[in-house]
């Protein structure tokens, strides 16, 4: 691994570094110490101030974490400097004020070149869609908007200064198998955001139509929500689809790490004897440590959204 920090190479100054992702942030974190004391004159570690850009490469030179610094933390009786950042996606919290149509990769092609940030690969599904922002959505907020209306599920993440967004579990990270690689997995399965049936109202409240999951309902009794009409032009039979909600199966699985590939967005396949978590899987988490020479990552996984292989 090789840190830079502005125009220092601090990689033997190094100690702990977390690496992070989760489908829930807007920017991937970097958190990492360094030695830097004034109390030992063969210690030259550099100032790294707020704003200071950090890249991160693997052993093989490859970009993996272009960003920077957002606060800093040290203890006065410490050698350490701790320091936290965020990748390039940090900056995609400028708020808007426009109105885009368009099919989601033409959106968000329009809203970054209004901030003069470039973009990479762009899922899109042809799908035109109109989204309003009279100030309170940022640049994150009008693209991830843009591929909901679509109905896409999408991971949005920066290449370095290039935004990309890509359907979820597009690619596969791995194949993880047996006990030297699989350390530790755990398994849940939850109803509580159930919810089996919608009624449909018109936007004056009159009753229009009821949606059921009748099967949920048999096992797991009624939990119900309102779908209210809007003056908009959503189909209220597929927004309010979304409301409906099942057996919820997530899990975790800790691993030791051969390289950077297993981050949030792309799917793995686990393969470990005695597992419930066995198959293949999003990733809508991911945690690196590295430390001692030692490099381990915690994935969330969710079961569903990735087809098999064969089909």
């Amino acid at each position: 691994m090789i840190m830079i920090a502005g125009e220092y190479d601090i990689s033997n100054l190094v100690g702990n570094v977390t690496w992070s992702g989760d489908r829930d942030q807007m920017a991937r974190k970097l958190a990492f110490d360094y030695i830097h004391t004034d109390q030992d004159y063969n210690i030259k570690g550099p100032d790294i101030p707020l704003g200071t850009r950090i890249m991160m490469y693997d052993d093989l030179g490859a970009l993996k974490f272009d960003g920077v610094v957002l606060s800093l933390e040290k203890e006065e009786s410490d050698v350490k400097i701790k320091l936290s950042c965020q990748d390039m996606a940090f900056y995609l919290k400028s708020e808007v004020y426009n109105t885009y149509k368009g099919t989601p990769a033409e959106i968000t092609g329009a809203v970054c070149a209004e901030f003069g940030i470039a973009t990479g690969m762009l899922a899109d599904n042809g799908k035109t869609v109109e989204v309003v922002s009279t100030g309170e959505k940022s640049i994150y907020q009008i693209i991830t908007s843009a591929y909901e209306e679509a109905g896409m599920d999408v991971h949005i993440h920066m290449d370095g200064l290039i935004l990309c967004a890509e359907e979820y579990g597009a690619r596969t990270a791995a194949v993880l198998t047996g006990d030297d690689q699989v350390i530790s997995a755990a398994y849940k399965s939850s109803i509580e955001n159930l919810v089996d049936q919608v009624l449909i109202l018109s936007n004056k409240g009159k009753f229009i139509r009821k949606l059921q999951d009748e099967e949920n309902i048999t096992v797991y009794g009624m939990v119900q929500k309102i779908y209210k009409k809007s003056g908009g032009k959503k189909d209220a039979d597929e927004e309010a689809l979304k409301l409906i909600r099942g057996v919820e199966n997530t899990g975790s699985i800790t691993i030791t790490a051969r390289d950077f590939e297993c981050i949030t967005g792309r799917k793995v396949m686990v393969i470990k004897a005695g597992s419930s978590i066995l198959g293949l899987f999003s990733v809508v988490s991911d945690n690196h440590t590295i430390s001692n020479g030692e490099h381990k990552v915690t994935l969330g996984l969710d079961f569903k959204g990735v087809k098999d292989e064969e089909e």
